[in-house]
This record gives structure tokens, sequence and C-alpha cells, in this order.
């Protein structure tokens, strides 16, 4: 999904994410209380904002609360799954956004963090254990986002199409990807993603 112009900064998606998933759970709790307590689901969600914090932050915290260290800066499924344990007992909440993504790990319309370019104005939507969306504020000039494509190894003629309405002036903009069956599955607490699908596919299911 895209949020359109005009937006100051990408906390605005973030506020605009968090609208949505708190709808998506008032809803749910309201009318699939049956099937919720047939899976004895409980959903933290919190009045308050999700918790927000740099990505050098969570991994601070792991290597402090869980002694878990990182190869580099990133973090995998399990450091995932205990920076939601600490939201959950240090904000009651199943929601954790996770930001400022090194530069290098996102695509290449990704913005630049307006205080450190080696990191990015980008994020990640945890829930219960589990990345559920990711979103940015994009790049919306014409010269800066040619040069990121460069920066990436890329060939801006590759992109020549996306770049067209770039010249003519585009406002500050962003957006996010969600993933459906994750919100699913995490609600119902359902091992395997592939239930949570309606034809799931996979090495041994191409049909229906």
């Amino acid at each position: 999904m895209n949020i359109p112009g005009f937006i100051e900064n990408f906390s605005e998606i973030m506020d605009e994410l968090e609208a949505v998933m708190k709808r998506i759970m008032k809803d749910v709790k309201e009318k699939c209380s049956k099937e919720l307590a047939e899976y004895q689901s409980e959903i933290l969600v919190p009045e308050e904002n999700f918790p927000r914090i740099r990505l050098t932050e969570a991994l601070e915290i792991l290597k402090k609360e869980y002694g878990k260290e990182s190869e580099g800066i990133d973090i995998d499924p399990e450091g995932e799954r205990l920076i939601c344990e600490w939201a959950k007992k240090n904000h009651g909440s199943d929601f954790i956004f996770i930001t400022h993504y090194p530069a290098s790990a996102k695509p290449f319309y990704t913005m630049p963090s307006s205080d450190d370019p080696q990191f990015t104005e980008g994020f990640d939507l945890l829930f219960n254990g589990v990345e559920i969306a990711t979103g940015s504020q994009r790049i919306h000039n014409y010269q800066q986002l040619v040069a990121n494509i460069k920066k990436h190894g890329l060939n801006p003629d590759d992109f020549k199409d996306y770049l067209e309405v770039f010249k003519i002036g585009m406002p500050k903009h962003g957006g996010w990807g969600l993933g459906s069956e994750r919100i699913v599955q995490k609600i119902l607490g359902i091992a395997s993603i592939k239930e949570a699908i309606l034809f799931p596919r996979d090495v041994k299911r191409l049909a229906p």
C-alpha cells in the first residue's frame, strides 16, 4: 500500500499502518470472538502507540537482555521473536516497529535517514515474533533516486519508465507491504502459515 503525498516524515507512514492494525484487531475481537476462543487467542494491543525502536537499539537490547550476539547490523528470526517478547514484557504490546535498517539492505527507492545516510527511513512491523509488514518513506527527488540506483549497482536505464514521473515532480510519499496470511497465523497461533492460506504453494503443491 502506498501512502499518498504529502507527508512530512516516515513516522506518518507508521502512524497509518498502526491505525490499520488496531482497526483490524478491533474488528477481529468484535466479530470473531468464537474463533478466538476456540484457538485460545489473546492479543495485546496497547492503547498507546506501538513501541518504536531503531534496529541498532534492538540489537543492544538482545545482547543485554538475552545474551544474543548479532553478526553485523541485522536481526534474525530468533531475534525477532525475542524482541517481541521484550515488547510484550515492557510495553504490554504484541506489536513493535523496528526502524532504521541499513541502506544496503533496503531497495534503492528507500529514503536514506536524515541523521545518518548509511541507515534508512524504513521500518518493519513485528507481531508476535514475526515480521508482518515492511515499509518506508520513498525517495521523491529525481537526481537522488538516480544516484541511489547507481549506488545499488543498478542501471538507471533499466528503470526509465519508473523514473519518468519523478522528472516532473513527486511529493514526499511512502508505503508498506502487509502479509495478511502472517497476520492470521499469528492471531490464531497456528504453527504453519500454510494453514492460514486458502491455496498454499510449496515444492509438492502447485495446483489448485
